[in-house]
C-alpha cells in the first residue's frame, strides 16, 4: 500500500472517524485557535474554504464564532458523511463536499481566506505534493487572501532528539523503507498507523515562497494560548502560519 492510499485508510476507519466527530464537542475550537482565526479573519461574511475539515471540529467552532460563509471539504468522503451527519443533528447549515487539497474543485480567487488545521497539510505524502497543495490554496485565494495552517516543528525540542537519531538513520541508509522524504513519520497508533511530515520552519518557508505567499508570522501554538488538558492530549504541539496571497 503506497502512503497516498495509507492516508485515505486511515482516515476511513470507523475507529479515527468516532475519534474526530468525539472531539467536535469533547475539544472544540482550541483557544489558540480562536485567537488566530478572530484575528486573522475579522470579518464573519469573509468567504472561507477550510481542508481537512474531517468531522467539523472547526468548522463548526467556526459557525459558533459567526462565520457564515464557509465551505468546508475534506479527501475523505466517509469524513464529509459524518461531518453533514453532525451538522444536521446541530441543524448547522454549512456546504461541505470531498475534495483532494491538491486539485481544489474551485475556480481562481474563490475565496478570502484558507484554513488546514490540525496539521493537515503535512499529512500529504511527498513534498512535491504539499507544494502542489500550497500552490492550490494560493490559486483559488483571491488577492490580499490569508491561508492560516499549522504543521509539527522538527526542530522544536520535542522532536529534536527523535529527529537526531533519524538523521542517522538516514545517513546510513537505515531509514523505515516506505518514507519518502526524512522528516517523515509513519507509526503505529492506537487507531492504526499514521502517516505525517514534521518539517523544519526553512521547508515551509521554501514551500509557502514558491507559490508565491507572503508570511504575516508563524508562532508556537502554546505562545498563542495556555491550552487546556484535553486539547493537549488530543494533539501535540504545533506551530501556526499566519500567510497572505499580495494583493498585486
Amino acid at each position: 500500500m503506497s502512503l497516498h492510499e495509507a492516508v485515505r485508510t486511515y482516515f476511513s476507519d470507523p475507529r479515527v472517524i468516532a475519534y474526530y466527530g468525539a472531539a467536535v464537542k469533547g475539544t472544540g475550537l482550541w483557544y489558540s485557535e480562536e485567537i488566530v482565526f478572530q484575528d486573522v479573519f475579522t470579518d464573519t461574511d469573509a468567504g472561507l474554504l477550510e481542508l481537512g475539515c474531517g468531522t467539523g471540529r472547526i468548522a463548526i467552532g467556526m459557525h459558533g464564532l459567526g462565520y457564515r460563509d464557509l465551505v468546508a471539504t475534506d479527501l475523505c468522503s466517509k469524513m464529509v458523511k459524518e461531518f453533514r451527519r453532525i451538522t444536521g443533528l446541530l441543524d448547522i447549515q454549512i456546504p461541505s463536499q470531498v475534495a483532494d487539497a491538491t486539485q481544489i474543485p474551485f475556480e481562481d480567487e474563490s475565496f478570502d481566506g484558507v484554513i488546514y488545521g490540525f496539521n493537515g497539510l503535512m499529512q500529504i505524502p511527498s513534498a512535491s505534493n504539499r507544494q502542489t497543495a500550497v500552490k492550490e490554496v494560493f490559486r483559488v485565494l483571491r488577492p490580499g487572501g490569508k491561508f492560516v495552517f499549522t504543521t509539527h516543528d522538527r526542530e522544536h525540542w520535542k522532536l529534536k532528539d527523535f529527529f537526531k537519531k533519524e538523521e542517522l538513520k538516514w545517513r546510513k541508509g537505515k531509514q523505515q523503507p516506505d518514507l519518502l522524504e526524512f522528516g517523515d513519520m509513519y507509526m503505529e497508533t492506537e487507531l492504526g498507523k499514521l502517516f505525517i511530515h514534521a518539517p523544519s520552519v526553512k521547508e515551509v518557508l521554501s514551500l509557502l515562497s514558491n507559490a508565491g505567499f507572503k508570511v504575516e508570522y508563524h508562532r508556537m501554538r502554546s505562545k498563542i494560548a495556555n491550552e487546556p488538558s484535553n486539547v493537549r492530549d488530543f494533539a501535540d504541539e504545533c506551530r501556526f502560519w499566519v500567510v497572505r496571497k499580495p494583493e498585486e
